[in-house]
Order: structure tokens, then C-alpha cells, then sequence
């Protein structure tokens, strides 16, 4: 199961602080005058899915066996501009996976979000909350609710450098021991360059997980890299984009079945590539390669995920 990208995760303190921060900019905007504007998109992606090994991310375990699935992916955003300053942003999504044999492991997630930012004469300053609901194999498996402050900074029109703090709260309907607090500490730096056709961004990130059972919970680093690239294809347009993630967990509990404590380390490379058929519909093209080591026999696996479908936006 491949969660969402959340900023990273955490608990009710950065919430608070997000709900102040949601009030001060408004407060702020409140003077402003200008006029605001409304934008509403979405998009509808169906495709087919192999998968090496099916797995279940959220718990480090793999079946061994190799499968196709039919996926689909939907999403409605609605974008305020409330301001020259003040943005806000919401959403939903629906993401589901069906495999053809692994009927246990198909996989359906429904996420809100929404993202209140606000432009100062030198940063910008904001906060986002998250709500995303998880079934496995058509039986409730996880809610995990995300408040998340972040304040940006443009330097030279060309680069951007962004921190967040992250509070997540993970509830698992079946698995409570799983149940957790995660705090995170995010970093990334975004370089734009060859007339905006092209970006590099990396980041770092730090999580402190805190389990209803100490086998689960976990300190992690976490290092990011994503190439992208917008390129002229037959008349048409492409993008193509490169992305490496490296993360290294160090649990706090000893896992019983080995007598010590685990040791996780997940490699992640990702190749994708859109082609743009028109101004509304496009063919999308991803492989995902990871290799996930540890010293606990069932979290240590690999796996290749390739899909290909298209996508319809307006």
C-alpha cells in the first residue's frame, strides 16, 4: 500500500498552532482589497498497475508474489485567491487499486486536505491539515489525521527554500498497537532554472514516532532528491521526472521475534514520465523500484511497481 505524501506526520499541539495561524492571516487578508478569485480543477487518471511483490508500506511486509491491478486516481481542488497575499486551497481525492489475484491487498484511500498561505513583504507563512481514510481489502484499515505550519522563501526568482513542522495522529481500526503520535521536521530547497522548463529539489526530513507498542515506534532520517524536466515531444509536450528517496529507521522497542531491535533501510527510485496529448488528456508512464533492508525477515524485501494510463484534467 503507497500512502500519501503528506508533508510528513504528528499530534494536537501543531493543530493548535495551525488554527492560530489560520486565524491571523485571515485577519491579516481582511484588510486587503483586492478583488478575489475562484479556480476549481481536477483530474481522473485510470490505468493498470504490475507490481513485483505486493506489499503493505504502512506494515513493512510483502507477500512475495507478483500481481496486476486496475488503479484509479481523482482528484477536485478548489484554489481561493482571496488576495494578492492570501491563498487557500481544498480538496479531496480518491485513490483506489484492484489487483487481479491479491484481492486482500486492494487498496482504497479517500483524503481532504486543505492549506491556508498568506505572503509577507519577506516570507511567505502557512499551514495545511490533512484527513485521509484507508481500506484494505474492503475492511477499515487506517485513519491518520496531519497538521502541518511550513514558511517559505523565495531568493533570486530562482530558488525556494521551505520548513515544516509535521503533527501526525495514526489510528489503525484493527491494529491498535500500531497507533500513533508522529512529530517531523521538514527541509527542502527547490533550484528553477532553464526558463522554468526544469527544477532540482532536495530535502531532509526527521520523524519521532511514538507507538501504542514500543516495537513500532521509531526514530527516521529521511533524503529526498527529484529531477524534473518539460521537453518538446513530436509537436507535443513531455515531462519527465527523476526522483530518489533514502530513509533509515532505528525502532526504539525490541522486536520479540528477533530479540533486538530493528533496523530499517528503504531505498526508493522512481522514473515517470507524462506526455501530454492535448490541453486536457495525457498518457502517464511510472516505474518505482525499492529496496527495503532490515534485520526483521518480513520487512526485508524488494519490490517494482510500473504503471502506465491516462489522465484527464480540466
Amino acid at each position: 500500500m503507497s500512502r500519501p505524501d503528506f508533508a510528513e506526520r504528528g499530534p494536537a499541539l501543531p493543530a493548535s498552532l495551525a488554527a492560530l495561524v489560520f486565524s491571523a492571516v485571515a485577519v491579516t487578508a481582511h484588510a486587503d482589497e483586492e478583488a478575489s478569485d475562484f479556480t476549481l480543477s481536477g483530474a481522473l487518471e485510470l490505468g493498470g498497475e504490475y507490481n513485483s511483490n505486493v506489499s503493505v508500506t504502512e506494515l513493512e511486509t510483502a507477500t512475495g508474489t507478483s500481481d496486476v491491478a486496475w488503479i484509479m486516481d481523482a482528484n477536485l481542488d478548489l484554489n481561493w485567491q482571496a488576495s494578492d497575499r492570501l491563498t487557500v486551497d481544498a480538496g479531496v481525492s480518491h485513490n483506489a487499486s484492484r489487483y487481479q489475484d491479491a484481492d486482500d491487498f486492494d487498496l482504497m484511500l479517500n483524503l481532504l486536505h486543505g492549506d491556508i498561505a498568506y505572503q509577507f513583504d519577506h516570507f511567505l507563512l502557512g499551514s495545511s491539515m490533512y484527513l485521509a481514510d484507508a481500506r484494505l481489502g474492503g475492511d477499515g484499515f487506517l485513519t491518520m489525521r496531519q497538521g502541518s505550519l511550513y514558511v517559505g522563501k523565495l531568493l533570486a526568482d530562482q530558488f525556494f527554500l521551505r520548513g515544516a513542522i509535521n503533527a501526525t495522529d495514526k489510528d489503525f481500526d484493527t491494529l491498535s498497537g500500531r497507533d500513533a503520535d508522529n512529530i517531523g521536521l521538514r527541509f527542502d530547497g527547490f533550484w528553477f532554472f532553464n526558463e522554468g522548463r526544469s527544477s532540482l529539489s532536495v530535502g531532509y526530513s526527521r520523524e519521532d514516532e511514538d507507538a501504542r507498542q514500543s516495537r513500532y515506534a521509531y526514530h527516521a532520517n529521511i533524503y529526498r532528491a527529484r529531477y524534473s524536466h518539460r521537453m518538446p515531444v513530436a509537436g507535443m509536450e513531455g515531462r519527465l521526472q527523476l526522483g530518489l528517496r533514502l530513509q533509515d529507521r532505528s525502532y526504539k522497542g525490541v522486536t520479540p521475534e528477533i530479540e533486538a531491535r530493528r533496523n530499517d533501510d528503504q531505498l526508493v527510485a522512481e522514473v515517470r514520465f507524462d506526455l501530454s496529448l492535448n490541453d486536457h488528456l495525457a498518457v502517464v508512464s511510472r516505474v518505482e523500484h525499492g529496496d527495503y533492508q532490515s534485520n526483521f525477515a518480513s520487512a526485508d524485501y524488494r519490490e517494482t511497481r510500473a504503471v502506465l494510463g491516462l489522465r484527464l484534467s480540466f
